[in-house]
Order: C-alpha cells, then sequence, then structure tokens
C-alpha cells in the first residue's frame, strides 16, 4: 500500500517576498554581479543574461545603464527598494545582473508574477 504524503502544503509566498528569494539565490550561487560598472563590463563580455534595478534608482542612473546596455540585454526594474536590496548586497546597490541562464529565468518568472513585466497583449491596450 501507497504512503500518502501527510506534509503540510507550504503557504503561497506573496510575489515580491518570491522575487527577492530568487535574487537571495542568485548571490548564493555567485550567479550575481552588483553595481553599475560590474554589470555594464558583464553585458559587454556577454556573461549577464538579465538585469534588474532597485524600484528607486535614480532617473539619470536608469538612463545611463538603458544607454549602456539596453541593446545587449533586457533591462527591469523590480519592485523592490535598494533598502529591502540591502541585506541580499550588504550595502545599497541599484543595478544587479544574472549571470547565470537558469536562474535568469527564474528571476524573470519571478518579475512577471510581480506585475513588473508587461507582456505585449497588456501593452496594446
Amino acid at each position: 500500500m501507497a504512503k500518502k504524503n501527510n506534509a503540510p502544503a507550504k503557504p503561497k509566498l506573496p510575489p515580491e517576498e518570491a522575487l527577492y528569494q530568487a535574487v537571495s539565490l542568485c548571490r548564493k550561487a555567485g550567479a550575481l554581479t552588483m553595481g553599475f560598472d560590474a554589470v555594464e563590463e558583464a553585458c559587454v563580455k556577454s556573461k549577464a543574461w538579465l538585469v534588474m534595478t532597485a524600484s528607486d534608482i535614480s532617473p539619470k542612473t536608469l538612463q545611463r545603464l538603458n544607454y549602456a546596455v539596453g541593446d545587449l540585454v533586457d533591462v527591469f526594474t523590480m519592485p523592490l527598494t535598494q533598502d529591502k536590496l540591502a541585506d541580499i548586497s550588504h550595502k545599497p546597490v541599484a543595478v544587479y545582473a544574472v549571470t547565470d541562464r537558469n536562474l535568469a529565468k527564474l528571476c524573470f518568472d519571478r518579475l512577471s508574477d510581480c506585475g513588473a513585466i508587461k507582456n505585449e497583449e497588456d501593452m496594446s491596450e
């Protein structure tokens, strides 16, 4: 007779918390590049799969980032502030790049769940 799994179901995390955990996983796996110059270098060397920014990034920095790497890698704004992300980076950082393909897909999915990524269908309205 087969055993039944009596383990309680895990509570579903809020989308922002799931994104935070995905970014933390990237950091622990050594696949997270932090800081404007380091992210720019990773993009130019084709090591970055995804670039994310904190929600409170300055408009000028975001403009510089899009100019520098916008043609190379997709740049998305996370619904997380630099203060929240400081627990991961150990200091306030506004620009992050994921250098692992599978972890970039995980972060992309979490960004989609948060509503940070607009689909083409949403933009046509």
